[in-house]
């Protein structure tokens, strides 16, 4: 090193240069390039910030689209190639009852109704032969929720980097809007029956009404005595048949009503020694369970016909020693009457159907009783829902509160 310098100050002699100025020039030197990294080091500084940010957006970006992937109105889930689950949001494990991590790996045909398994296999199936949306109605057993209908949407997705393919999978509940599906369709029924019994009912009725008054009288006269009893089976038939025109008539669109407010807990009390009347003739009882209903706008004549209705249903449904609960109760924004038996229960085919007119159990009935319920129910804004087993059945009657 000393020979170095010596060498070096040797140069520096034999060129004249003065040991001075070597220094000066060192220290512009030495200044240029602290500026120099000065600004490197800001320029730097200033690129990790934006990059900062950047992470930043893009973190709150993914927490967006988490939070809207997970909490979702519909499932989102992704089935690989054998129809188990690879991926589903909050929502969608919601919907199958169990918890995200649960679900992993599961099949989903786990999940599916028996009766609709083949419905789903076949949803699968045509979602392999086709890149196109494949859509599908079926029903889920749920855990503690019983059978909801759902919506599958599907499209296949292959798998990046591979031959491989999953499905990219909309899950629907579709439970309530089904419901209401059905309602329609049987109100329209209801309706098309009610303007045919509007147009033909009091037609009918009204030569009825005149060979009715023709048997009485000449059921009277002296001459006729030895048919006094065939008389008294037509005139009693006449009457039955006016009792199907007045349910007929019961159905109409347009029937005028009369609502005041009123307590379903009043009308229940009247018609209640009418009730255990009738049961007790045949060996059965009547309960009342009344929850203090609030007042309700209603027409007080039909309520009283839905209730007694409901109840001859119930007691006629029962075996001998079989107890009939009516009660009402306030829930929420509504106002529930009740009709509780220990029947059977109603055939899943017939509850389906229920309330459509004409649709029968009995030997003898005509259909329209329960019909008629339903057009009164839809008259008061309110609705009907049956809750059927082998234990018994449960009509609840549900009003809206003011």
């Amino acid at each position: 090193m000393a020979q170095l310098k010596a060498s070096a100050r040797q140069g520096m002699s034999r060129h004249g240069i003065p040991r001075r100025s070597v220094k000066d020039s060192y220290r512009v030197e030495i200044r240029h390039l602290r500026d120099e990294l000065d600004i490197k080091q800001l320029d730097i500084e200033a690129k990790c910030q934006a990059l900062q940010e950047t992470l930043e957006e893009l973190e709150e970006s993914r927490s967006r689209y988490a939070d809207l992937y997970d909490f979702a109105p519909v499932g989102y889930m992704t089935l690989d190639a054998k129809g188990c689950i690879k991926e589903i949001n909050l929502t969608g494990a919601a919907l199958l009852g169990r918890e995200q991590p649960q679900l992993i790996g599961m099949p989903m045909s786990a999940f599916i109704l028996k009766s609709d398994l083949k419905r789903y296999l076949d949803h699968i199936h045509q979602c392999r032969l086709t890149s196109d949306k494949v859509v599908t109605e079926l029903n889920l057993a749920v855990k503690n929720s019983g059978a909801i209908t759902v919506q599958l949407l599907s499209v296949r997705h292959k798998v990046r980097g591979g031959s491989d393919f999953s499905f990219k999978t909309v899950i629907t509940d579709i439970t309530e809007r089904k419901y209401y599906e059905k309602e329609l369709a049987r109100l329209d029924r209801l309706n098309l029956v009610g303007e045919m019994a509007a147009s033909i009912g009091h037609e009918i009725r009204n030569p009825m009404t005149t060979i009715r008054g023709f048997l009485q009288m000449v059921k009277e006269r002296d001459d006729t005595d030895k048919y006094r009893e065939y008389y008294d089976l037509m005139i009693e038939e006449l009457d039955r048949a006016n009792s199907i025109i007045t349910d007929y008539l019961s159905l109409a669109r347009g029937k005028k009503i009369d609502l005041k407010p009123g307590f379903l807990d009043s009308i229940v009390k009247t018609l209640y020694p009418m009730l255990e009347a009738n049961a007790s003739l045949h060996d059965k009882q009547v309960r009342l369970d009344l929850g203090l209903s609030p007042k309700l706008m209603m027409d007080e004549n039909e309520i009283r016909q839905l209730i007694m209705n409901l109840a001859r249903n119930g007691l006629e449904s029962m075996q001998s020693g079989g107890l009939l609960t009516i009660g009402t109760l306030t829930k929420e924004d509504e106002a529930v009457l009740f009709i509780r038996d220990e029947g059977p229960g109603i055939d899943s085919q017939v509850l389906e159907k229920i309330g459509t007119p004409f649709l029968t159990t009995k030997e003898n009935g005509t259909g329209l009783g329960l019909a008629v319920c339903y057009s009164i129910a839809a008259r008061h804004n309110a609705r009907i829902e049956v809750d059927s087993s082998s234990t018994g059945t449960t009509f609840m009657v549900r009003f809206g509160c003011d």
